[in-house]
């Protein structure tokens, strides 16, 4: 009990801290010039709710966050965050949104996590709480057995990933970008990604199992 309460305190101490880093613009610096492109301040809350959630907050809040009424409104988010991101593309839907409201929105702040991508964050989380039971078998597929490593050990991922991305540029450049060769890149750095993923989760049972000497 004192461990859920602690995860709650944790999660609504860093939403007060994402919210004066959208009011006061707060980063930390980086060297020799600019800001951390992703925000600690800001970015953390994500990993902080889902402690929380995992701590407590699943039995504590599910009733509420999986109501209708809750459900409803992620759906309605995610259709209005569905129309604005193809009315890049697609110029029917720009006379959808109102001049006013695109000023509101845009810019659409990544390095702060704008309030806009958090909330379409939290309406994904939303319908995945509602629709996904917690002993779903697909969660066990070789698919989404590649993903739940990769949340895993999602910091080495990442890093990783940084380093995948600046290779896939660099053979679309080199070789062809056409589409096959885009699809081909993808695939591929994802495959590496799981396979790297599983490693790290096996090195680390491995290393658990092992007995400690005196």
């Amino acid at each position: 009990m004192a461990i859920v309460q602690e995860s709650q305190y944790s999660a609504w101490r860093f939403a007060l801290l994402y919210v004066l880093v959208q009011i006061w613009g707060w980063n930390l610096p980086q060297w020799p010039t600019n800001d951390w492109y992703f925000n600690p301040f800001a970015w953390q809350l994500l990993v902080v709710l889902g402690a929380w959630w995992a701590m407590g907050g699943r039995e504590r809040s599910r009733l509420r966050l999986t109501s209708r009424t809750a459900t409803s409104l992620a759906s309605i988010y995610l259709v209005f965050g569905l129309v604005v991101a193809l009315s890049w593309s697609i110029e029917p839907l720009q006379a959808v949104i109102p001049p006013l409201l695109a000023k509101l929105i845009y810019p659409i702040d990544k390095s702060d996590l704008d309030p806009l991508r958090l909330l379409h964050f939290l309406a994904i989380a939303v319908l995945v709480a509602r629709f996904v039971p917690l002993n779903w078998t697909g969660l066990t597929t070789s698919v989404l057995r590649g993903a739940i490593r990769c949340g895993e050990n999602s910091l080495e991922i990442y890093c990783l990933g940084v380093l995948l991305s600046l290779g896939g540029r660099m053979a679309l450049v080199q070789f062809s970008s056409g589409v096959t060769m885009q699809i081909a890149v993808s695939v591929g750095g994802v495959m590496v990604m799981i396979a790297a993923a599983t490693l790290l989760t096996w090195v680390r049972i491995a290393s658990r199992q092992q007995p400690r000497l005196l």
